[in-house]
């Protein structure tokens, strides 16, 4: 049988997954509405400029969280 502890780990573990997976969910969807924003602010020509530019800086914060949480741990 498992313990009481464990049960709660297994728990908070789990609330912890589903919270991950519905931030998950959400910077997809802010990840998209921020492109259709910039297709809406900006002429066509200059689309792929600023899309490049967004997504270099979501990578460069992804990185950054990745190695202060994960690596670092």
């Amino acid at each position: 049988m498992v313990s009481r502890e464990k049960m709660e780990d297994y728990f908070y573990l789990g609330l912890f997954l589903i919270a991950m997976l519905f931030a998950l969910i959400s910077v997809f969807g802010l990840y998209s509405a921020i492109n259709r924003l910039i297709a809406n602010w900006f002429t066509y020509k200059y689309q792929p400029i600023f899309d490049a530019l967004f997504s270099l800086a979501m990578l460069a914060i992804s990185i950054y969280l990745i190695r202060e949480r994960l690596i670092k741990r």
